[in-house]
């Protein structure tokens, strides 16, 4: 039976990118803050700035919609009998 394929045990390998740096080593007694607290001050301001990104979305969105609906509101329908 020469028609068969033999089949051949794979073997999946990975390469991560640690292999080829050492992580940063920061000595924690020298840091000012604690460093959960650097961590959380990080996504307050996060939330901060898409907080405002949204507002300002909306905000523009909404003035959008206030004048198209102030250039219907003036101009009167013409009505063709």
């Amino acid at each position: 039976m020469s028609f068969l394929i033999s089949w051949v045990a794979y073997e999946w390998t990975y390469e991560y990118y640690y292999d080829y740096m050492d992580p940063v080593t920061v000595d924690a007694s020298k840091l000012r803050y604690n460093r959960y607290s650097i961590v959380i001050i990080f996504w307050i301001t996060m939330a901060a700035f898409i907080g405002l990104f949204i507002h300002s979305v909306i905000s523009i969105l909404g003035v959008m919609h206030v004048t198209e609906k102030k250039k219907s509101q003036s101009q009167p329908l013409t009505v063709i009998a």
